[in-house]
C-alpha cells in the first residue's frame, strides 16, 4: 500500500502555482532589482497591446512533461487576450536547468518553435551559471523585437463610445434605447398619451433620420412612431364598451409594444455584450424574449392562461441552457449546441408531463406516464447543476484538481481548504483568456 501512495504520489501533475502577477518566481532565485525591471518591461508590452508575456520561474514540476507542465500553467494563467490568442508563457525550472517558451495562437506566426528553440539554446546557458536575471533580460530583448508593433492609440473620445468604427450609430442606438422614456406620461392618464405619441415620434424619427441621413426617413419613421402611444392609452378604457375598430386597434397596438419592447431590450442587451467581449449574443434575445412574455401576458389577458404556459417553458429552457453552458464550458470548446439540445429536451418532456397530468388526474387508477417523464426530464437536468455546483466551490482549475485526485495527489482536505482559501472565486488573473496550442520550444538538462 505504500508503495502504491508513493508511485500515486509521483504520478501526480506538478501544481500550478497563484498567479499575482506578470512574473512568479517560485523558485526565489531573482533579486528584488531584477524582479522589478523584468516587472517592469513586461508591464511596458503589455500596456501597448502588443501581447502578454509571463514568466514563471518555477519550484519543481514532478517529472511532467516540461511541455505539458507549461500549456496547463499558460491555460490557466488565461495569458492573452481573448480572440487575439496573443499570450506567452516563458517557463524556466532552475532545479533541472530547464526552460520551456509557450506560445500563443495568436503569437505563432510573428515567433516559430524555430526561432523560439534558438532562443532557449540561448538562455540555458545563463540558467546553468546562475545568471537568470541577465539571461532573461537578453530574452526579452528577442521578444520585444519579433512582437507585432504597438496599435495606433483611439483618441479618448472613441475609447469612452459604443461603436468606434461606426459613431454613425451612436445616436440612433442612444435614441432607440432611451425611447421607452417617452412612454411614461402614459402614466398620467389617457390624455397623457397624445404626449407621449409626440415624444415617441421624435425618438424613432430622430434615430431614422441620423442613422440614413434622410429627412424622408426620419418624417416617415415619426408617421409610424406616433399613433402607437394613442393605441397604447386605450387600455385605460374597457374593451367592451370600445366600438370594434378600436378594439382591433387596441390589440394591434398592444402587439406592437410587446414586439418593440423585446427589440428594444434585445439591442440594448446584446449591444453590451458585445462591447464586453462575450460571444454568448444569443443570451440577449433569450432574457428580453422572456420579459417580452410577461409583457404580453399582462397586455393580453384573454390569452394569459396560454402566454403563462409559454413563460413558464422559457423560463424552463433558460435555466437548464444556463446550466448546461456554464457546466460545460471547462470541458468543451463550444457548448451551445449540446446546451440548446438539452435545454429544448428538459422544456418538452416537461411541457408534455404537465399535459398528461392535467388529463390523469381526471382519471383515477390511470398509469402516470408525467411522473416518468419528469424523472427523465431531471436525469438531463441534475448532472449540469451538479457540474456547475462543483465548479462553483472548486474553480476555475476543475481539471487540474480532478487529475489530481483521480492520481492520487489531491485529497478531500486539500480542496476543501483550496475552495475555502478561495472562495467561490478564482485567484486574480493578469489574462484574458487567449488561447495555447502547444507552439514554441523548450528542453533542458
Amino acid at each position: 500500500m505504500l508503495a502504491g501512495a508513493q508511485c500515486a504520489h509521483a504520478a501526480a501533475p506538478a501544481a500550478i502555482p497563484e498567479q499575482t502577477g506578470l512574473i512568479v518566481d517560485q523558485a526565489d532565485v531573482l533579486g528584488a532589482d531584477a524582479r522589478a525591471a523584468l516587472k517592469a518591461r513586461l508591464d511596458t508590452i503589455q500596456s501597448a497591446g502588443r501581447a502578454q508575456v509571463a514568466i514563471l520561474i518555477s519550484s519543481g514540476i514532478n517529472d511532467e512533461p516540461l511541455s505539458d507542465y507549461s500549456l496547463r500553467v499558460a491555460e490557466a494563467w488565461r495569458l492573452g487576450r481573448a480572440k487575439r490568442d496573443d499570450g506567452l508563457l516563458i517557463l524556466v525550472v532552475p532545479a533541472i536547468n530547464a526552460a520551456r517558451i509557450e506560445v500563443g495562437y495568436g503569437l505563432e506566426g510573428d515567433i516559430p518553435d524555430a526561432v523560439a528553440s534558438r532562443w532557449i539554446d540561448e538562455l540555458l546557458p545563463a540558467i546553468r551559471k546562475r545568471e537568470l536575471a541577465q539571461g532573461l533580460d537578453r530574452l526579452l530583448d528577442e521578444i520585444d523585437a519579433k512582437l507585432p508593433p504597438a496599435a495606433a492609440k483611439k483618441s479618448a473620445g472613441d475609447e469612452n463610445y459604443l461603436f468606434p468604427d461606426h459613431p454613425e450609430w451612436r445616436l440612433p442606438f442612444v435614441l432607440v434605447v432611451f425611447s421607452l422614456f417617452s412612454l411614461f406620461p402614459l402614466m398620467a392618464g389617457r390624455w397623457g398619451s397624445i404626449a407621449s405619441a409626440f415624444l415617441l415620434a421624435a425618438f424613432y424619427g430622430g434615430a431614422a433620420w441620423s442613422l440614413w441621413s434622410s429627412r424622408n426617413a426620419g418624417l416617415a419613421a415619426a408617421a409610424i412612431a406616433f399613433p402607437l402611444p394613442l393605441l397604447w392609452g386605450l387600455n385605460r378604457a374597457d374593451s367592451a364598451r370600445l366600438p370594434r375598430v378600436m378594439q382591433y386597434g387596441k390589440t394591434f397596438g398592444n402587439l406592437c409594444g410587446v414586439l418593440m419592447f423585446f427589440a428594444i431590450v434585445t439591442l440594448f442587451v446584446g449591444v453590451g455584450l458585445w462591447a464586453g467581449g462575450a460571444k454568448e449574443l444569443w443570451a440577449a434575445p433569450i432574457f428580453s424574449g422572456l420579459l417580452a412574455l410577461g409583457l404580453a401576458a399582462f397586455l393580453f389577458p384573454g390569452a394569459q392562461r396560454g402566454l403563462m404556459i409559454v413563460l413558464r417553458s422559457a423560463c424552463h429552457f433558460a435555466m437548464i441552457l444556463t446550466f448546461a453552458y456554464l457546466g460545460l464550458q471547462p470541458f468543451v470548446a463550444d457548448p451551445a449546441a449540446i446546451a440548446f439540445s438539452a435545454a429544448g429536451a428538459f422544456t418538452a418532456l416537461v411541457a408534455l408531463a404537465l399535459y398528461l397530468d392535467a388529463h390523469e388526474r381526471k382519471s383515477e387508477g390511470a398509469t402516470r406516464w408525467s411522473l416518468w417523464l419528469i424523472g427523465i426530464a431531471l436525469v438531463i437536468a441534475v448532472p449540469f447543476g451538479l457540474l456547475v455546483l462543483v465548479q462553483a466551490v472548486i474553480g476555475e482549475d476543475f481539471r487540474t484538481q480532478l487529475t489530481q485526485v483521480a492520481a492520487g495527489g489531491g485529497t478531500v482536505g486539500g480542496i476543501l481548504w483550496w475552495a475555502a482559501r478561495l472562495g467561490f472565486f478564482t485567484a486574480l488573473n493578469a489574462g484574458l483568456g487567449g488561447r495555447f496550442g502547444g507552439g514554441g520550444a523548450g528542453r533542458g538538462d
